[in-house]
């Protein structure tokens, strides 16, 4: 297997992230996360999934979730970039599990005209923009882009297939007792070796990871509930106790579920 990494700190959000980027290289990774570029000045060499292109100013570039990529500056460049959470709740969540967006929207006059000034918006904008305020113009953005530009079918995802298997399998029982004796099973490996193979691609240990996706599905959850139920919430979440709950909890987020869940509702 390739020398890829697993960025699973952008997993472990829930929120849309906006962030602007400055002629860095990043080297080959992966994430459930949908992440968008938009570039602003120079070019760069990006890789996503089994494409390889060069990106320019006012080009966007698409990564399907769980797809392979890595940039590297051809001259110095500068892009803004949203990382948009698994399950993050916009009305295009059920389309892309059938179909993405090509790596590469290169209609530079279409991209500036209709999609620059929502991406420099929000980037200028991300520390007070409404949380409901960041979802409607995500939700103007895809579909600028899904009117505009043809789909394609979802790739497979060449080498880490066996790891998003796996991910993908965790995302669909995380409610259900599992265990790395039962995760090796039912993949068919010895569970020591599972283990080695997990922890050295993903970078975390798969109690660890399993309970970071319990956390993620929490924090989705809570916002469909007023007031939230914690304790019902962690162990409909596949918690089997509050103490393992909180435990990861302050591990992740560094503080109390009460505090951070009203923290996200009034931001």
């Amino acid at each position: 297997m390739e020398n890829i990494v697993y960025e699973y700190h952008h997993d472990k959000d829930t929120n849309l992230t906006i962030q602007r980027g400055l002629s860095t290289f990043c080297r080959p990774h992966f994430h459930r996360s949908i992440e968008i570029l938009y570039v602003f000045e120079g070019k760069m060499l990006s890789e996503v999934g089994e494409k390889t292109f060069t990106a320019m100013p006012d080009d966007i570039v698409f990564v399907h979730n769980y797809y392979r990529h890595a940039f590297t500056p051809c001259t110095s460049y500068k892009k803004i970039f949203l990382v948009i959470p698994y399950n993050y709740g916009n009305d295009f969540d059920a389309v892309f599990q059938h179909c993405s967006l090509p790596g590469l929207l290169d209609d530079k006059e279409f991209n500036r005209k209709n999609l620059r000034p929502i991406f420099k918006k929000m980037y200028e904008e991300r520390e007070t923009m409404p949380p409901l305020v960041k979802k409607g113009y995500l939700n103007v953005i895809l579909g600028n882009m899904f009117g505009h530009y043809p789909t394609v079918p979802v790739e497979k995802n060449g080498n880490i297939d066996f790891l998003v298997s796996v991910l993908n399998y965790i995302d669909v029982n995380y409610a259900n007792p599992i265990t790395l004796d039962s995760l090796a099973a039912t993949f068919g490996y010895n569970k020591y070796y599972f283990s080695r193979l997990f922890n050295k691609y993903i970078g975390e240990n798969i109690t660890n990871y399993i309970n970071i996706v319990r956390l993620q599905h929490f924090m989705n959850k809570s916002k469909d509930e007023e007031p939230p139920s914690i304790s019902e919430l962690a162990f409909s979440c596949g918690f089997d106790s509050l103490t393992t709950f909180y435990r990861y909890f302050n591990k992740i987020y560094a503080d109390n579920p009460k505090t951070v869940l009203n923290a996200n509702k009034n931001g």
